[in-house]
C-alpha cells in the first residue's frame, strides 16, 4: 500500500511546495521516520513558500536560529529527517553546522532542499558530507523538480535520482558495495588475542584475532579492501583514532570524546591472574601427615605413658629404658628382649594401649605421608585479594592503565599499593611468559589466551580469581565520520548472535601458538613433586641429631647419678 501510494503522488502535476511536501512524506514513509527537523539557512519567506504550512503527522522540530548550535543524540533521535533549506549565500554556515548537527549520528537521513544547486556546488555539497562521513543526503531542486544524491565507491560522483524509491534502493544496493574502498585498521602489538599479524609456512601474512577476523570479514563481505597500520602505544593510537589516521582499532579502549565506537555487545570484566600455590619445602613433607594439635597429643601421651610404666616398674627401669620401650611401642616396633615374661595387668595394660595406639597412629601417618608424596603439599592458595596481604607480588600496568585504575573508586587496596608503572611491551610480554614472580591483570580474553598456554599443565602456574576489578563495555573503537558504521554495527550483530565471534576466539588460540606467542608449558620446575631429593630427609637427620643429643645428655645424667 506505501508503494501504491508513492506512485500515485509521483503522477501528479507539483508545483515546487508540493514536490518538496511529497519528497519529505516519502521519505518518512519509506524510513519509518519518527521525528522532522527543519533547519533554515537563508529567507524565511521563500523557506515558507516552498514549505508549506500542513498538518503534521510526525513530531516536528524547527531551527530557526542557526547561530545557537543544537546536537542530534538520544534514542528517540535514531530514525529523524532533517530538512535544511539552503542558499548559496549561507553555505559554509550550513557545512559547518551540519557537521555538528549531526556529530554522532552521521548515518541519519538528510534531505536539502537548494534552488539555486549547480553540478559544481553539489559535487562540493557532496566533498564536504563524505569527508564527514554522511552519505545518506538526498537534495531537491525545487522549481525543476530534480533529485540528487551521490556515490562515494570507488570515487565520488553525482546520481540524479528519478524519485525517493529510487534513492531508497541506492541506500542498500550501492552504498552497501565498497568496491575496493580501502579501509585501515590499526594494531598495537599488545592487542594479543584481538590482533595480532604473524607470517605462516609459506611466508603469507596471517590476520590473527577475533576482533580484526571480525572486521577483515566485514571489509571483504561488503568488497572492499584492508590496510594496516601498526601503532606503537596506547597515547598513539588514541591519537590515530581523533585525527582519523585509522578507521578502526580492534582494541578495548575506555571511551573517550577522541572517537567514537561501534555498538556494544557485552560488558567485559577485567581480572587478576595470580600465581598458583607453590609447593611446599620437601622437609615439611615428615611434619605434615599431623596437625602440631595432633604432635603435641602424641608427645603428652609418650612422656604419661613413659612416666607411668617407670613408675609401675618399681626401680627395675631407668627412665630412659621405660621412654625406649614406650616409644618402640608407640611406633608398632617389636618389644623384643624387654617382654622375655609375661608382664603384670598394669604393665600389661600399658602394653595394650600403646600397641594399639601405635598401630592407628602408625598407619595413619604413612597413608598420609604417602598421599602427601605422590599428590604434593602447597601453600595457602590466593582465593581472593585479601589473600594477597603479607605478600610482596607487585602488579605492573602501562601509563595509561595505571592512571586510570587510580581513579577506580573501589579499587581494592591491595591492588592499589601494588600498580608499578611499566612499558606496555614489557606488560604483555610478563603476562604472555607467566612470569610467577608477579601479578597481572587483564580483561578476559586476555586472561584466557595466556593462560591457554598451560592446558597440558596437571598443577597450572597461574589461576584466575573469580572477583572483578572493574567492567567495560565491548566495542570497536572507530574514527569519526565512518560512513560505513551504520552496516558495521548491523554486521557485528549478527556476528555475535550467529556464535561466530566466538570460533573466531577459539581461533585466536591456535594462531597465537602457530606464531609464536604462546607456547604450551609442559613442566614447571618448581612444581615436580620429587620425594628422593636430599631436602627430604632434613627433618630426619634433625630427629635423629636431636635424639643423638638427648640420649648423650641421658646417657651423662645418668653415669653422674649413678
Amino acid at each position: 500500500m506505501d508503494l501504491l501510494y508513492l506512485n500515485t503522488l509521483q503522477n501528479l502535476s507539483l508545483v515546487p511546495g508540493n514536490f518538496v511536501s511529497q519528497c519529505i512524506d516519502q521519505l518518512n514513509v519509506l524510513y519509518n521516520m519518527e521525528l522532522n527537523a527543519y533547519i533554515e539557512f537563508g529567507n524565511k519567506s521563500v523557506f515558507d513558500t516552498l514549505l508549506p504550512a500542513r498538518e503534521l503527522v510526525l513530531p516536528t522540530l524547527r531551527v530557526s536560529n542557526t547561530k545557537l548550535q543544537l546536537v542530534l543524540s538520544g534514542n528517540f533521535s535514531e530514525r529523524a529527517l532533517t530538512i535544511i533549506f539552503l542558499e548559496d549565500a549561507h553555505a559554509n554556515s550550513m557545512f559547518n553546522y551540519l557537521t555538528s548537527w549531526l556529530w554522532r549520528a552521521q548515518q541519519l537521513h538528510v534531505f536539502i532542499v537548494y534552488p539555486g544547486a549547480t553540478p559544481g556546488k553539489l559535487f562540493q555539497l557532496f566533498a564536504h558530507c563524505w569527508r564527514q562521513g554522511m552519505v545518506h543526503i538526498l537534495v531537491a531542486l525545487p522549481h525543476t523538480q530534480e533529485l540528487y544524491s551521490y556515490m562515494p565507491y570507488p570515487k565520488l560522483r553525482l546520481l540524479a535520482m528519478q524519485d525517493t524509491l529510487q534513492y531508497f534502493h541506492r541506500t542498500r544496493g550501492l552504498l552497501w558495495d565498497f568496491h575496493g574502498f580501502q579501509i585501515t585498521c590499526g594494531i598495537l602489538p599488545s592487542s594479543a588475542p584481538r590482533a595480532f599479524l604473524f607470517k605462516d609456512q609459506q611466508n603469507r601474512t596471517v590476520y590473527a584475532g577475533y576482533m580484526l577476523r571480525m572486521t577483515l570479514d566485514f571489509i571483504k563481505h561488503f568488497k572492499g579492501s584492508i590496510r594496516t597500520h601498526m601503532l606503537g602505544t596506547l597515547k598513539e593510537a588514541n591519537d590515530a583514532l581523533s585525527t582519523r589516521r585509522v578507521d578502526f582499532l580492534p582494541y578495548l579502549l575506555a571511551e573517550t570524546p577522541n572517537f567514537t565506537s561501534s555498538v556494544v555487545l557485552w560488558h567485559e570484566n577485567s581480572y587478576l591472574m595470580v600465581p598458583s600455590a607453590r609447593l611446599l619445602p620437601r622437609y615439611m613433607y615428615l611434619l605434615k601427615p599431623y596437625s602440631w594439635t595432633t604432635w603435641l597429643a602424641c608427645l603428652v601421651m609418650l612422656s604419661y605413658c613413659s612416666g607411668a610404666l617407670f613408675l609401675l616398674s618399681q626401680g627395675h627401669l631407668s627412665l630412659s629404658d621405660a621412654f625406649l620401650q614406650i616409644l618402640r611401642l608407640l611406633l608398632f616396633l617389636s618389644p623384643g628382649r624387654d617382654l622375655t615374661a609375661p608382664p603384670r595387668p598394669r604393665r600389661l595394660l600399658v602394653y595394650i594401649m600403646m600397641i594399639i595406639t601405635g598401630l592407628m597412629l602408625t598407619n595413619l601417618y604413612l597413608a598420609q605421608l604417602s598421599s602427601n608424596l605422590a599428590a604434593g603439599l602447597y601453600e595457602k592458595q590466593f582465593n581472593n585479594f585479601d589473600d594477597l596481604e603479607g605478600t610482596d607480588y607487585k602488579l605492573p600496568q602501562e601509563e595509561v592503565e595505571y592512571n586510570f585504575l587510580h581513579k577506580l573508586p573501589d579499587l581494592h587496596p591491595q591492588l592499589a599499593k601494588r600498580l608499578v608503572v611499566t612499558p606496555e611491551q614489557l606488560v604483555d610480554r610478563y603476562r604472555l611468559e607467566l612470569n610467577v614472580s608477579m601479578l597481572h591483570n587483564g580483561f578476559a580474553d586476555s586472561i584466557e589466551f595466556a593462560l591457554y598456554q598451560q592446558k597440558f599443565l596437571r598443577v597450572p602456574l597461574f589461576h584466575k580469581l573469580p572477583q572483578i576489578i572493574y567492567q567495560q563495555p565491548f566495542f570497536m573503537p572507530a574514527a569519526y565520520g565512518r560512513p560505513y558504521l551504520k552496516i558495521f554495527n548491523f554486521y557485528m550483530r549478527r556476528v555475535f548472535e550467529g556464535g561466530i565471534l566466538l570460533k573466531m576466539k577459539s581461533d585466536g588460540f591456535i594462531n597465537g601458538i602457530q606464531s609464536g606467542r604462546l607456547r604450551f608449558v609442559n613442566r614447571a620446575r618448581y612444581q615436580e613433586v620429587n620425594s628422593n631429593d636430599l631436602e627430604y630427609y632434613y627433618v630426619a637427620a634433625g630427629v635423629w641429631l636431636i635424639g643423638m643429643l638427648l640420649a648423650s645428655v641421658c646417657f651423662i645424667f645418668e653415669r653422674w647419678m649413678s
